[in-house]
């Protein structure tokens, strides 16, 4: 294409079917070298191929149809066993129904100072360059998701030195999972990441459109199989495209189509490490990528200056960095606002703390929750007028369950926080029973669990020793469809049960299993917090759970705990189980498929039995299901709404969601199994 009489443009359009990242170099050299035999009238001097692209597809379709592809197949199928959790990334959007795959990029860099420095500590921990950008962009993963599980795409060449001069598409995807736990420091999770790499790029000639077929996954498409967030460090060979009389330049495509969530493309350069992030704009806002980027740079820098740090201390270390950006950036926006506040006259906002509140039903005929309004909105502060009403709302939480307060206007999870604190001066604090992430003070994200799976019905901790008696959740940001937190009257449910299996679990009890195993929900050292195994026994022998090291080298415990109690306050009974949430019957049918092909039911992660070790009927589950279904009552949740649950009195679910999600969790008041006292 002609610009001028001196300037010209050469397009071209290639299939990515037929053509990879390191094909373009190969035909720049091949280019270059027929240009020069041309203008110099010289036949070409290029060679002919030993191999054509057609061979190496004949060759592959025959290698993947026996022995050693069933090989292949059956590594991956274990490295991703189900279930494999999507990423929760700070999304700016909800997905949309129909993803458009606009996408942009963002720059992106790292300093040749702090590449020098990656690069030693990469010798000394005798991984790769990418291998420790890897663990560090994992730990981010970890950062902004609140999960452990981990899930980073890369791609692999994939080519051997017959295949190395030929044009065509070679590159294959590897999904690489790792455990990114709390208490592992950065250099044993860079030995995790190592022995998961290697072991992924030993089985990496399986193309990934057959190993996406091969584990029968569900299609969405809104989100990609496996893995939604990719880094790559770029090592294929670059052609200068140098030709005699010409000045050349290649330019650059805006048309960006993101085939991820997130992709980090990385090439080292005499300047440091250089690159992009590519996103997708139906999720993301530039200044969020812009965001993400200035954070991996930071916890690079962190992981270079104290290599021997933990997980949840350089986790901590982000949340305090943010939070001081955050506060910049508050008081930067103050100071430009603070001219015009001048010249404005001050309204008077009288907050009084025995201000008149509503106090009613969501609806005729449905006592649970209980719903406290201001009469005044905007002039009744919720932590003000607690403290002058905490003892009625004590009382009302223990006659109806759950209490919500709503349109008093809390904004922030401090505020939270502090509401929380004035109904219960001592906040329970995460023990690393499940994945959460610490919102500051005592205040967490909710356990994580797939948006497009229903969370059933459960009360706090009911399979421990010691549980909280309350529990508060503040809507945030509530999604934009779903997300609704049903609740159950444990009373009722106690009553609705039929009298034959009530009593047969009053007899007997549940017995709660669980299999400790790396790759499957959370590891031992994160749950109990101590990579010792005597302080494990010794936790164990304490809280009345029994234990074995199987042979595998696994934990596995077993406890048994009441399915029904009475209240400590009330003397009411009620059911209080996690049955319906460990039993396999509930496993969707992908799920339970996945675990059976791999072990039998009794070393599942998680399963139940009745107290003396007998199984609990699929009939019996499905009852206990059914009447959480027909007694459950839910509602929209309204930003800023704050829910008060008596966690003995009250079971909560979740609801499927679509859209960004927040919501905070503080629990309080403690119960111990043996005492059946307040602590």
């Amino acid at each position: 294409m002609r610009i001028s009489n001196s300037e010209f443009v050469l397009v071209t359009s290639l299939h990515h079917i037929v053509f990879d990242a390191w094909s373009s170099g190969v035909l720049l050299r091949e280019l270059a070298s027929l240009y020069e035999a041309y203008v110099s009238n010289r036949p070409s001097s290029l060679s002919e191929l030993s191999i054509q692209y057609g061979d190496y597809a004949a060759w592959e379709r025959e290698l993947f149809q026996g022995e050693f592809a069933e090989r292949q197949i059956q590594f991956w199928r274990e490295h991703l066993l189900a279930p494999l959790l999507p990423l929760k990334l700070p999304w700016d959007h909800p997905a949309p129904n129909t993803p458009s795959h606009k996408g942009a990029k963002c720059d992106f860099s790292i300093g040749p100072e702090l590449k020098q420095k990656l690069k030693a500590l990469s010798t000394k921990n005798a991984v790769s360059l990418f291998m420790t950008l890897l663990a560090a962009f994992k730990v981010l993963m970890r950062h902004y998701s609140g999960q452990d599980d981990v899930i980073v795409g890369t791609d692999l060449a994939n080519r051997g030195v017959e295949t190395e001069g030929l044009i065509g598409c070679f590159v294959n995807q590897l999904p690489i999972r790792t455990r990114v736990s709390s208490e592992l420091t950065f250099r044993e999770l860079s030995d995790r990441v190592r022995e998961n790499c290697l072991a992924c790029l030993v089985h990496g000639e399986l193309p990934f459109d057959q190993l996406v077929d091969a584990l029968k996954l569900e299609r969405n498409a809104s989100t990609a199989p496996i893995f939604q967030v990719k880094l790559v460090l770029d090592n294929t060979p670059r052609s200068e495209l140098a030709l005699a009389g010409l000045d050349l330049a290649l330019l650059p495509l805006n048309n960006v189509i993101a085939k991820l969530d997130l992709t980090l493309m990385l090439a080292e350069s005499a300047n440091g490490i250089n690159g992009w992030f590519e996103y997708n704009r139906d999720r993301f806002e530039p200044r969020t990528i812009a965001a993400v980027g200035a954070r991996l740079v930071s916890l690079l820098q962190l992981v270079v200056d104290q290599p021997e740090w933990q997980v949840w201390r350089l986790l901590e270390s982000l949340r305090e960095i943010e939070r001081s950006v955050q506060s910049m950036e508050t008081k930067s926006a103050a100071m430009t606002q603070l001219a015009k506040l001048k010249m404005t006259k001050p309204k008077p906002i009288t907050v009084r703390a025995n201000a008149p509140a509503k106090i009613g039903f969501l609806s005729d005929g449905q006592t649970l929750p209980l719903v406290v309004e201001p009469e005044e909105p905007g002039q009744t502060d919720l932590n003000v007028w607690i403290k002058q009403n905490r003892e009625e709302m004590e009382r009302n939480v223990l006659k109806y369950g759950a209490v919500l307060f709503r349109g008093f206007g809390v904004a922030t999870a401090a505020e939270f926080n502090r509401f929380a604190l004035a109904m219960c001066p001592e906040l329970f604090n995460e023990n690393g029973e499940h994945p959460r992430e610490s919102l500051g003070g005592d205040v967490y994200t909710p356990v994580f669990y797939p948006p497009d799976k229903k969370l059933l019905w459960h009360n706090e901790n009911s399979f421990n020793h010691r549980w909280p008696l309350k529990i508060w959740f503040f809507a945030l940001v509530p999604a934009a469809v779903g997300g609704e937190t049903p609740l159950a009257d444990s009373r009722q449910v106690f009553e609705s049960l039929s009298a034959t299996i009530r009593q047969r679990f009053l007899d007997k009890g549940v017995m709660y299993v669980r299999n400790y195993r790396e790759g499957l929900g959370l590891d031992w050292p994160t749950v109990f917090q101590t990579s010792e195994r005597k302080e494990v026994e010794a936790r164990c022998r304490k809280e009345d759970i029994e234990f074995e090291w199987t042979a595998t080298g696994h934990l596995r415990t077993s406890s048994v705990r009441p399915a029904a109690m009475s209240h400590p306050k009330t003397g009411e009974m009620v059911w209080f189980t996690q049955a319906q949430h460990w039993h396999p019957s509930v496993l969707d049918t992908q799920t339970y498929t996945s675990l059976a092909a791999l072990f039998e039911e009794e070393d599942f992660p998680r399963h139940c039995y009745y107290g003396d070790g007998s199984p609990i009927e699929t009939s019996v589950m499905q009852e206990i299901c059914g009447v959480y279904e027909k007694l459950e009552v839910s509602f929209p949740w309204q930003r800023g709404d704050v829910l008060m649950l008596d966690n003995m009195l009250t079971a909560h679910a979740r609801n499927p969601y679509q859209g960004v999600r927040k919501l905070c969790v503080a629990m309080g008041e403690m119960v111990d199994l043996k005492s059946a006292v307040l602590k």
